[in-house]
């Protein structure tokens, strides 16, 4: 089943930024990756990812991610933390 078009508004899938936990991995859905959050300032939040990236995006922007995003978040560490290595 397709996505629907962006027009569509979806419901937010937490009820305030109050509601993300520093820490926890989220899906963006702008950016369309995972990222883990590293500070609730509302209404953003910011995320990063192990290779360094950084950003803020609105809270209504991301949704909690899967199992399978999670798993995604940590293999892009362990490639990231391989490839530096290789270049020391």
């Amino acid at each position: 089943m397709a996505d629907p078009p962006r027009s569509v508004k979806r419901k937010p899938a937490f009820s305030g930024p109050e509601a993300i936990v520093v820490g926890s991995v989220v899906f963006d859905r702008d950016y369309e990756m995972p990222g883990r959050v590293r500070l609730v300032d509302a209404p953003f939040i910011e995320l990063d990812r192990p290779t360094g990236l950084a950003w803020r995006v609105h809270y209504r922007r991301v949704r909690p991610a899967t199992e399978w995003e999670q798993r995604q978040l940590v293999a892009v560490g362990r490639l990231h933390r391989q490839r530096k290595k290789g270049r020391a």
